[in-house]
């Protein structure tokens, strides 16, 4: 009798260290405890995604105007660069136009802007494009190899939702947000799917 009772008192610790475990597919990951809602504003705009705590970045803001015949054109453009690896940088950009037209956002301008803008970063060898749901919209997203190097390059476009403010009053208006990626796949889907655009002025 007394060796059972010893082996029961040799035994409880384990038994009350194996009680507090979660149950089996309820242990937490390292990627689920590392990740958090960042939010960062820039010009009209602010951008809230989700980010891992472990992967810090610089911030540094750019703006640019331009014009299409009558239609005044403006971007407000966020970089998050690593702090660790400058080749691994996150834009987004918000194009925002004076004027609505329905041919600023249709499915061949967000093509067309997805395109352009990877031949502008360099990349040359199989660019492809795909129709992609982002922030609910339908949008586009495309990748492709950069030359010489043959690094990946990530982007997505899609219509933001953007009004106009007048001395006359407010203005509904086209936007288009544009995602351009150097982060690897699992960064770059993490932002894509949580990202959210949103005018605070």
């Amino acid at each position: 009798m007394i060796d059972e009772i010893r082996a029961m008192q040799k035994a409880l610790p384990l038994l009350l260290f194996l009680s507090i475990l979660p149950a089996e597919g309820q242990l937490p990951s390292m990627t689920d405890l590392t990740v958090a809602s960042v939010k960062e504003e820039y010009g009209k705009w602010m951008v809230e995604f989700n980010w891992s705590d472990m992967d810090e970045y610089d911030r540094s803001v750019a703006h640019g105007d331009s014009t299409s015949g009558r239609t005044a054109i403006h971007t407000d453009a966020l970089t998050l660069a690593s702090s660790s690896d400058r080749s691994k940088a996150i834009k987004v950009s918000v194009i925002t136009y004076s004027r609505s037209d329905p041919s600023h956002v249709n499915a061949s301008s967000m093509a067309a802007l997805a395109n352009s803008t990877l031949t502008k970063s360099g990349v040359c060898q199989d660019i492809s494009i795909t129709d992609r749901l982002i922030e609910g919209r339908k949008g586009v997203s495309a990748s492709g190899y950069k030359c010489p190097t043959g690094e990946v390059v990530y982007v997505a476009v899609y219509p933001v939702l953007y009004h106009l403010d007048r001395p006359g009053g407010v203005l509904a208006s086209d936007a288009m947000g544009l995602i351009l990626s150097t982060y690897d796949p699992e960064v770059t889907e993490r932002f894509l799917n949580s990202v959210k655009i949103i005018q605070i002025k």
